[in-house]
């Protein structure tokens, strides 16, 4: 579900199914009946099981820095509909989407696409009207069959790789790797980040395979105190990464790297303090965000995201108490994201949430080994009373949960 998607689609009498299915041929119709606005513009494909919102939202604004005009295509969406399409950092007006859903059921789409297909055909369509010199583009689910993976970009990005949406890219960590490499085009450069051996091999075969430069972190390219060095013989030093945690330096590398190619085949000079300035601007919401002392939201849904929390947690807040409040969607992997929060605190509170898809508080309760748990429905009432300096507070799980929260919880504490 895409929260505020329906609306649209109703107002305008515009059909889609709410379900996955992975395959180009009918995004690819469709396409062809809005005149295939996907050729008229160049992209930034980025892939991978997390940090690919963080990635491209630091390749947005060091872009920005350099007068680049914009546009991203995120997923899942963070509050609703609108965020998922920003042209030029600002999400889409009702206007803009209003224009792209009249052309769309004009063109006589309705019913040929899932809810995915749909957005992503609107998003091609209110890039072609805007006009950016670049897109920014999320794959939703995988990368092969993906329907993103219409396009031939500039340049792919893939920051990581590890076990996510079993039942459609399999068990196993070379089945997922061979949907991300999907990605990779005939003669298009791809960078990937820190990845095992088993995915890495099998990303370096399709290279091979296309004729694509594989450009890989801490071989071609690093970013270690500060500083950003290449296999060009490029350095930047004096750089400040502001989203926490070690993984998202491993992310600012690969959106440095793919930016300067950007800049190159833009005819755009880079400038290392645009670089500097864009880097420092970088944020996103959810992403070990700040909402008051020692209270920290973060969107933690598959396992390889909680593993980099618990270690960001250790990175900041070391021996120091950890209280989590967990909310997630059903179908994701709660034992194992709730076997990782527990390295490092035996103290929960699990949250029932308003969405039809939501896993019952006291289901993962059950789920868990920790010595004390509770259950609420309204966790930022509980958190105002219980907040403390002496531990932490960290509001994780489902993206819509956070969504739903947050900007309560900035008015709550004093930070809108």
């Amino acid at each position: 579900m895409i929260p505020k998607f329906n609306e649209y689609k109703q107002r305008f009498e515009l059909e889609s199914k709410n379900i996955i299915e992975p395959g180009l041929e009918a995004v690819e119709d469709a396409l062809k009946k809005v005149c295939n606005p996907h050729q008229n513009l160049q992209f930034v494909h980025v892939a991978g099981t997390n940090g690919k919102g963080s990635t491209i939202n630091m390749m947005n604004a060091m872009l920005q820095a350099h007068g680049v005009k914009t546009a991203c295509f995120y997923s899942p969406c963070f509050m609703d509909v609108h965020d998922q399409i920003q042209l030029n950092g600002q999400y889409i007006t009702s206007k803009q989407l209003d224009e792209v859903f009249i052309s769309a059921k004009e063109a006589g789409i309705s019913g040929l696409l899932t809810d995915f297909e749909l957005l992503t055909v609107l998003a091609f369509m209110a890039f072609e009207r805007f006009r950016p010199q670049i897109v920014l583009l999320e794959t939703g689910m995988g990368g092969r069959f993906d329907s993103t993976n219409v396009i031939t970009p500039l340049i792919s990005v893939i920051p990581s790789i590890a076990l996510e949406h079993e039942q459609f890219l399999g068990n196993s960590i070379k089945e997922v790797a061979f949907h991300k490499a999907g990605i990779i085009k005939k003669g298009i450069p791809v960078v990937i980040g820190p990845l095992v051996e088993e995915a890495k091999d099998v990303l370096a075969t399709e290279a091979e395979k296309l004729q694509s430069s594989l450009w890989m972190i801490n071989q071609d390219f690093s970013l270690s105190n500060g500083t950003y060095e290449s296999h060009l013989e490029t350095k930047i030093t004096n750089l400040e990464v502001p989203l926490s945690g070690s993984h998202q330096l491993d992310n600012a590398a690969l959106a440095i790297r793919a930016v300067l190619y950007v800049l190159e085949k833009l005819h755009i000079k880079m400038n290392e303090d645009l670089i500097r300035e864009g880097l420092r601007k970088a944020f996103i919401p959810g992403r070990f965000e700040k909402i008051a002392d020692n209270l920290y939201f973060d969107g933690a849904h598959n396992p390889a995201s909680a593993r980099a929390l618990v270690n960001t947690i250790k990175e900041k807040f070391p021996n120091t108490p950890v209280h989590f409040y967990v909310g997630m969607i059903k179908g994701k992997d709660a034992e194992t994201i709730l076997r990782i929060f527990e390295e490092i605190s035996s103290t929960f509170t699990f949250i029932d949430f308003e969405d039809t898809r939501s896993m019952p508080a006291s289901e993962m309760s059950k789920i868990s080994e920790s010595p004390f748990t509770l259950v609420t429905k309204d966790p930022l009432e509980n958190i105002q009373k219980s907040l403390s300096k002496s531990r932490v507070t960290i509001v994780t799980g489902s993206l819509y949960l956070l969504a739903e929260l947050r900007l309560k919880a900035l008015e709550m504490f004093g930070k809108s």
